[in-house]
């Protein structure tokens, strides 16, 4: 099978098409090189491109070769493509803050319009959509990610999201029986993506505390899940701490899941 993902968010789309390759699909992704600020697409040698006028054009190209566009949070390609190429099966995968950003009378005009919608994080379920979703758990790169000898420093690390502040993730830890030396890293100081590892294993914890408009996302972010496929402690919304990642997020399953909702649209 022919699958093309446009855009990355968090890097979710390149891991599913990397898992994808290795089951016998052709699987690629495509994102604006504007915004693929940790370089995680470009370790994938995923497709890039350089402005997003390029970038709409290059991606409806590449649409009439393929057998599924998977959109991750892409909304402004759907009317394009099922213009263009009617017949064309589309998912459409949401990973949190359009969702959350948007509302449903707005989404639904797409919505209609694609044939199956992913959700990437639980806290999903609770919106309302035009047709039925699945949730399919954000799957990890645990080659990548894989355990590492974390030290026990009681350094801990976040980074904080949207409108966050500091002292919110400060009041968080107010409480909790956890001694941590905290370091705060402001949402757009970049990391590489494949330094991420060796960074991140450098500390002994990870707070892993996002909120939107100042309410908790009940959820795990990607990078709290990395962090808990290397070993850290991860501090999770709920004060809840865990050193494993859950199977849930291995990219096999992740991608199992997601050939049952393909299998559904092709039949």
């Amino acid at each position: 099978m022919n699958i093309l993902h446009i855009w990355d968010q968090a890097g979710v789309a390149s891991v599913i098409a990397k898992w994808q390759c290795r089951i016998g699909h052709n699987a690629h992704v495509i994102k604006n090189i504007k915004h693929d600020k940790m370089k995680i697409t470009s370790y994938y040698n995923g497709i890039l491109v350089k402005n997003k006028y390029v970038f709409v054009f290059k991606s409806i190209l590449l649409a009439r070769k393929y057998d599924i566009i998977h959109l991750h949070d892409a909304w402004f390609m759907v009317n394009f493509i099922k213009m263009l190429f009617p017949e064309k099966k589309m998912v459409m995968h949401y990973h949190g803050s359009l969702v959350r950003m948007t509302p449903f009378q707005k989404r639904a005009k797409w919505e209609r319009l694609v044939d199956a919608i992913i959700l990437a994080t639980p806290d999903l379920l609770e919106y309302k959509y035009a047709k039925t979703p699945t949730y399919v758990p954000n799957p990890i790169d645990t080659e990548l990610f894989s355990p590492r000898e974390i030290p026990k420093n009681g350094l801990g690390f976040t980074s904080l999201k949207w409108d966050q502040t500091e002292q919110s993730v400060r009041n968080f830890l107010v409480g909790l029986p956890y001694a941590i030396n905290l370091e705060i890293r402001p949402q757009k100081k970049y990391i590489e993506y494949s330094l991420l590892p060796a960074f991140l294993s450098g500390y002994e914890y990870y707070v892993d505390y996002p909120t939107y408009n100042g309410t908790v996302i009940k959820a795990n972010s990607c990078l709290g899940l990395q962090c808990m496929a290397l070993g850290l402690k991860v501090i999770s919304y709920n004060g809840v701490i865990s050193s494993t990642l859950d199977p849930v997020h291995s990219p096999n399953i992740a991608v199992s899941a997601i050939e049952k909702i393909y299998a559904d649209l092709v039949l």
